[in-house]
């Protein structure tokens, strides 16, 4: 197995469950097997462009998210974190994401 393909194995097992999506139910979204599912959230298969183009178009996230390299810990938990806020808002409508942009300038303005 190697390190890359766990490490992008990795980020579609994070994002899969941050959509709430079991490997049954992403599978068939992918329309893939859902044992292939597990083999690449393992690290354990090769997945082509065509599948890596399906899986982030499904989970609604950046290509690059799935490809990106955590330098440390710190960086990887606000990666993480801000992958989560992303995943939180991606759905919202323009002027609720103007409403929360102001809230959290605000805060930031009193910190």
């Amino acid at each position: 197995m190697s390190k890359f393909f766990a490490s992008v194995g990795k980020k579609v097992r994070f994002y899969r469950k941050a959509a709430q999506l079991s490997q049954e139910e992403l599978g068939a979204l992918l329309n893939i097997d859902q044992s292939y599912l597990g083999k690449i959230e393992r690290g354990e298969v090769n997945i082509t462009l065509e599948t890596i183009q399906k899986i982030y178009e499904v989970l609604n996230i950046n290509p690059s998210q799935l490809f990106e390299e955590e330098k440390d810990r710190t960086t990887k938990e606000k990666n993480e974190l801000l992958n989560k806020i992303d995943l939180l808002l991606v759905n919202l409508k323009l002027d609720e994401l103007k409403t929360i942009y102001r809230i959290i300038k605000d805060i930031l303005l009193f910190k």
